[in-house]
């Protein structure tokens, strides 16, 4: 199923997975990429669960003019709440119950859709680049679910060396830069070479949600938190708003197959396609 539970999802992250015959044989490849490593099988406790310490220091880092579903409360709220260590831990609360146990609060299943320009000037439709607007409690648990798995990831050096996007200490120049040296050392020995520059079109609206969550509990994600960051994201319903204002009909919940992609807007969007792109 898009949870990636069941018999066979667990024989993958465990790496006892036997070819299905039925599947496409690429697929059956990326499955044996996809089980668990042995340094990221220990993981510690505290990453399931949020202490009140890491929810202050967590709103406290946040931008208040970031944007937020605008039925839901601001992220200014928020940072405000942490001034009061009653309120604070009564947020936190709200925030570490769904994180631990799945739990899908109902405002967190209605998102609003925003196109902004891509390019300056440029405003034909498919030209643009859709944001999710997303309830501020649910985005700030998907920074930790993604902020923890790339501390886990990266400790344990389970992501590959050449994989410069969404990395700390990682920056485009460099990847350019090593590009340019190794073209320079083909050219020099006169050798026989090929490289793919790949721009990977739309890649977090095409990744698909069974996928990514066996990609990021590979790399150390909470699994409850991050099967449950999947199914708002297929279960939401989604306003569209635009230059006439938000629209009062939604779409969502009701399509089949359900909406895939991780949304740009997502906190855990950058390392779930740094999840999704290491095993390809």
């Amino acid at each position: 199923g898009y949870s990636a539970t069941g018999d066979i999802a667990e024989s993958i992250l465990n790496g006892t997975f036997v070819n299905r015959p039925e599947w496409d044989p690429y697929l059956n490849l990326l499955c044996h990429q996809l089980y668990i490593p042995l340094k990221n099988r220990i993981i510690p406790q505290t990453h399931t669960t949020i202490s009140l310490d890491e929810h202050i220091q967590g709103w406290n880092r946040q931008n208040k003019r970031i944007a937020s579903d605008p039925e839901s409360l601001s992220f200014s709220h928020h940072k405000a709440f942490t001034k009061d260590l009653e309120l604070a831990n009564v947020d936190r609360i709200f925030r570490d119950i769904p994180f631990r146990t799945g739990f899908i609060p109902d405002k967190w299943l209605q998102i609003t859709d925003l196109a902004i320009l891509k390019k300056a000037g440029v405003y034909e439709v498919e030209k643009m680049r859709t944001i999710m607007l997303m309830n501020a409690e649910f985005n700030i648990n998907n920074k930790k679910l993604g902020r923890d798995m790339m501390h886990i990831a990266e400790s344990n050096h389970t992501l590959p060396s050449e994989q410069y996007g969404c990395r700390k200490h990682h920056k485009s120049i460099i990847a350019l830069l090593n590009k340019r040296i190794a073209l320079d050392i083909i050219r020099q020995n006169k050798s026989t070479a090929a490289i793919c520059f790949n721009d990977a079109k739309s890649c977090f609206d095409r990744i698909v949600h069974n996928i990514a969550t066996l990609c990021m509990i590979r790399q150390g994600a909470a699994p409850i938190a991050t099967r449950q960051m999947f199914a708002v994201l297929r279960q939401a319903r989604h306003h569209i708003k635009s230059a006439y204002g938000r629209s009062e009909e939604t779409y969502g919940p009701d399509i089949y197959p359900p909406p895939q992609g991780i949304g740009q807007g997502n906190g855990a969007g950058p390392s779930g396609w740094d999840a999704v792109s290491a095993p390809i």
